[in-house]
């Protein structure tokens, strides 16, 4: 690819999203956390945020979705795929909405955002 394509490229054109959730879903240091409630209204545009932390760093939260989820705190993305509220979609409703938070679709790409960014 040349260099100026790469000022270009987007991720879920580079990366399959799917593939990379798959990976991430192998790998117990990998964390996810929230700035904000996840609920049905704020789905598409609440972002998740990941990280990879040391081992004695490891959380021990069981969910984003959970009412006792203390913002800006880190849960293993297994225990958060886990416990993903029912009312979200459960484990599959995880998938969809991480999936979809690095994923740009077309009616965003040129209709809500006409941007590469999601927010």
């Amino acid at each position: 690819m040349p260099k100026g394509a790469l000022l270009h490229a987007h991720l879920d054109a580079t990366v399959n999203a799917e593939f990379l959730l798959e990976l991430a879903m192998k790998q117990p240091a990998i964390h996810v956390r929230l700035q904000q409630p996840l609920t049905t209204s704020n789905l598409t545009s609440n972002l998740p945020e990941f990280r990879a932390l040391p081992q004695d760093q490891f959380s021990q939260a069981g969910s984003l979705t959970d009412s006792a989820y203390r913002l800006d705190s880190w849960v293993s993305l297994t225990n958060a795929r886990a416990s993903f509220s029912k009312e979200l979609g459960g484990p599959e409703g995880f998938d969809k909405w991480v999936i979809g938070s690095m994923t740009i679709n077309p009616a965003e790409a040129y209709g809500t955002h006409n941007t590469i960014t999601k927010v």
